[in-house]
């Protein structure tokens, strides 16, 4: 019976592993946009990255959960194969569920990674260019309130 119970939660775990891991593919995709817009919106990015964050805390706690009550049942499933077949089944095709979503997380943030490294040297770029125009201005106004003009008549006659 208490077995039964931990072959259960581990099965609640990977459904909400898989849920969490689809929405985080979600947000990864919304990145993506963010990222390769023409104007780029840094709240958007911040938030975004912000709830990933805490998706990504959860699925490590399922993660230690699921661990944690594997440790304990592995024993008693693989001495009892037959009795737990359908449940061990369900947990296998969970698994490789869970993996092909991982491996679709992993993609989808190596193609973000280079988006946004594109970004941020692009920003750098113009971050650049903004302090030398600035500072060619300032050196201009500078330069021209350093010249006194004052007015010379000049004789034509001579």
């Amino acid at each position: 019976m208490e077995t039964e119970n931990y072959v259960q939660m581990m099965t609640d775990s990977l459904i909400m592993k898989k849920d969490i891991l689809e929405k985080v593919i979600v947000l990864s995709e919304a990145q993506n946009g963010i990222l390769a817009a023409a104007e780029f919106d840094e709240k958007a990015f911040r938030e975004n990255i912000d709830e990933k964050a805490e998706l990504i805390d959860k699925i490590e706690r399922l993660d230690d959960g699921f661990n944690s009550l594997f440790a304990r049942v592995k024993e008693t499933l693989d001495g009892h194969k037959d009795e737990y077949k359908s449940e061990i089944t369900d947990i296998k095709e969970l698994i490789k569920s869970v993996t092909e979503l991982a491996v679709r997380v992993q993609a989808q943030e190596a193609r973000n990674k280079v988006l946004a490294e594109n970004r941020f040297a692009q920003m750098r770029k113009e971050v650049s260019n903004a302090k030398r125009n600035t500072q060619a201005a300032s050196t201009y106004y500078n330069s021209m309130n350093k010249l006194n003009f004052e007015p010379h008549l000049m004789d034509q006659k001579k």
